[in-house]
C-alpha cells in the first residue's frame, strides 16, 4: 500500500493545489496530513476546504489549535501573531469546527503519526535532532512515526549508520511542509513510502511563490512581512 504524508500546509493555497495536483498524479492507496493548515499564509478558508473535501485523515497542529483556545496567541511571534487572529475570522464556523475536533494522533498497526511529539501531543516540542528521535523510538512500539512541525524533510533511524528503510529498525520521518519549507529549498514537500516495499520518496513540487505574495497583499500585509512568513531570504 502506497502511503502520503503531507504536512504544515500553512494556507499556502498556491503550494497545496500544486501538491494535491501531484498526489492525484501518483494515486496514493491513502493519505495523512500532519496537521498546521492555517498560520503562516494568506489563504486559510481555501485551504481547509480542499483537506475537507478530500477527506484526508488529519491530526490537529499547533497553529490550528488555535481555534478553540486549546493554543493561545500569545505563544506566536509576530508578524505571525497578527496573521492568525486574521485567519480565525476569516475561517468559516464549520471549519473552525473542525479544525478544533481533529485529533492529536492517528495510528496503525505498524504506524503512529502526529504534528509534533506523539508521547506529549499538546507540548508541541521539537523533534529536531538525532538524539531526540532516538528516545522517542526508544519510547514507542511503532515501528514508524510520522511528524512534522520542524518544516524540514527526513528520516532518522533508531541506529547511527542505517540509511533507508530496513526490516528490524524504527524511524522517525518528518516528510517535510507543503506551504513554508525551511530547508533552502522553497518548492513543497511531502513524503510518499510503501512500507510493505521498505520504499520511501520524498517529493518537491514547484508551485506559483509570487501569487502567494500577491494574496498577503490583498490582505493588506506588507511585503517585508510576507517574505518574512514564507522564510523567503
Amino acid at each position: 500500500m502506497l502511503l502520503a504524508v503531507i504536512s504544515d500546509l500553512h494556507a499556502n493555497l498556491q503550494a497545496t493545489e500544486a501538491t494535491l495536483e501531484e498526489l492525484d498524479r501518483i494515486g496514493p492507496d491513502r493519505v495523512i496530513c500532519l496537521g498546521d493548515l492555517i498560520g503562516y499564509g494568506p489563504n486559510p478558508e481555501e485551504v481547509v476546504n480542499l483537506i475537507r473535501e478530500r477527506g484526508y485523515e488529519t491530526v490537529k497542529g499547533n497553529h490550528d489549535a488555535v481555534v478553540n483556545g486549546a493554543m493561545s496567541f500569545k505563544f506566536f511571534r509576530e508578524p505571525n501573531q497578527t496573521l492568525l487572529k486574521k485567519s480565525v475570522e476569516m475561517l468559516s464556523p464549520e471549519n473552525k469546527s473542525w479544525l478544533g475536533g481533529l485529533p492529536m494522533t492517528i495510528e496503525s498497526d505498524n504506524w503512529i503519526a502526529a504534528h509534533a511529539h506523539p508521547l506529549e501531543p499538546g507540548k508541541w516540542g521539537y523533534l529536531d535532532s538525532v538524539l531526540k528521535c532516538h528516545e522517542l523510538l526508544r519510547q514507542v512500539s511503532h515501528d514508524i512515526v510520522f511528524v512534522g512541525h520542524t518544516h524540514i524533510g527526513g528520516i532518522v533511524a533508531n541506529e547511527f549508520g542505517v540509511f533507508g528503510l530496513k526490516e528490524g529498525y524504527k524511524y522517525v520521518i518528518n516528510p517535510g511542509s507543503v506551504g513554508q519549507s525551511r530547508d533552502k529549498d522553497y518548492r513543497a514537500s511531502f513524503l510518499t513510502i510503501d512500507l510493505s516495499a521498505n520504499t520511501h520518496e520524498f517529493i518537491r513540487v514547484k508551485y506559483d511563490i509570487k501569487e502567494t505574495l500577491k494574496a498577503y497583499d490583498r490582505l493588506g500585509i506588507k511585503s517585508s512581512h510576507a517574505r518574512f512568513l514564507m522564510q523567503l531570504r
